[in-house]
């Protein structure tokens, strides 16, 4: 199996490119079945619920903000590379 694609989601999400940061992740996780599969749909649903903010969609942004949030903390302050605490407060001030 393949390393989980984290620096190019990280790419894709620092410029923007939100629903390409979702699809980058989504592929990955599909055929992923570790430990911490959860964890991956959470960055999943937290690329989803920016790309819903992004396009001034406020219900969506918090409603996928939400599952990412319940998805993501317990692996918090981090889990690899990715800073989980800092990806938690960007998506509540995306939902807010």
């Amino acid at each position: 199996m393949a390393d989980p694609p984290v620096p190019a989601y990280e790419r894709a999400l620092a410029s923007g490119q939100f629903f390409e940061a979702h699809e980058i992740m989504e592929e990955f996780w599909i055929g992923y079945r570790g430990a911490d599969r959860d964890f991956y749909k959470g960055l999943i649903q937290a690329a989803a619920a920016l790309h819903h903010a992004a396009r001034g969609n406020p219900a969506g942004a918090s409603r996928v903000a939400r599952r990412a949030h319940a998805y993501l903390a317990p692996y918090a302050p981090r889990h690899g590379a990715i800073d989980v605490d800092a990806l938690l407060r960007r998506l509540t001030e995306s939902a807010a």
